[in-house]
């Protein structure tokens, strides 16, 4: 697995996007199950699809904010759109599109009060580049299993980096440069889909779909309403409720929380063509 770290120079990461010659394409969806709450109908979480620029964001405001009357999720919402906003001046201006400087770009034209966490992927040639903050991250699984997974940057238990006025700056995001084939499945999300299942049920939710040969949207939303089931099983064995147990706190079941899932299948140029970019909502 061709894969590597923040360890490497801006410079080296150029490198790698400027071998684009490929015919790989990322066809993506996303699915998105926000809290419960009439106060925020909306949620926290936010996400983009920029398909003519390949790329793709997650975000995850972060809900302590609540405390101070400030809803973190319209801080989420306009860092993602902004993100968007960048990734198409990224690839009208230079041809190509460099995640941690979108994501520089995002941090300085968003306003709103507040901190989220932030995940920018984009695809180009043969190399899946990524710009993380905090825990929203994503996984790329080939051939029924995860063989690259982004790392999570928290302070401490359940407190991740978080971009905002008072908080991290991208300065602390992690790059990361991963070669993918045709094939490949990217599943990307906020700690309410990572949180709720394992990477075993992953693996499973994403083979028993190819198996089925559903579209991404569909896919996304398979995961997304079992991460969700979990969230809501008092009885669940899940990932954060091992975490917990990690860090001296006793839980069981699942963490409800919003949560977002972004699937986006890796193809070639002349297999892409039937299926276009499709964002799907809850009803």
């Amino acid at each position: 697995m061709d894969c590597s770290g923040s360890t490497r120079s801006i410079l080296s990461v150029k490198e790698t996007v400027s071998c684009t010659d490929s015919n790989l394409k990322m066809i993506s969806a996303a699915f998105y199950i926000p809290k419960n709450n009439p106060l925020k109908p909306l949620g926290d979480d936010a996400h983009f699809i920029c398909e003519l620029e390949q790329t793709i964001g997650v975000a995850d405001g972060v809900d302590g904010w609540d405390k101070k009357g400030i809803d973190a999720g319209i801080y989420a919402r306009n860092l993602m759109s902004n993100a968007a906003d960048s990734v198409r001046d990224e690839m009208k201006k230079y041809g190509v599109v460099i995640p941690k400087r979108v994501l520089t770009k995002a941090f300085l034209n968003t306003k709103a009060e507040g901190s989220s966490t932030a995940c920018i992927i984009t695809l180009q040639g043969e190399f899946l580049h990524c710009a993380n903050v905090g825990d929203s991250k994503f996984v790329l699984i080939r051939e029924n299993k995860i063989v690259f997974r982004s790392p999570v940057q928290q302070s401490k238990f359940n407190c991740p980096y978080q971009l905002g006025k008072i908080s991290n700056t991208p300065s602390v995001a992690e790059e990361f440069a991963c070669k993918v084939q045709e094939g490949d499945v990217i599943i990307a999300g906020t700690d309410g889909l990572f949180d709720n299942v394992d990477e075993k049920e992953l693996e499973t939710l994403v083979f028993m779909g190819l198996l089925e040969d559903i579209k991404p949207e569909v896919l996304a939303k398979k995961i997304a309403m079992f991460a969700h089931a979990q969230a809501q099983d008092p009885c669940a064995c899940t990932p954060f409720q091992r975490e917990s147990i990690r860090a001296g706190f006793q839980r069981s079941g699942g963490k409800y929380d919003d949560i977002t899932v972004v699937v986006a299948l890796i193809m070639s140029t002349s297999m892409a063509a039937w299926s276009p970019v499709r964002e799907a909502t809850p009803s």
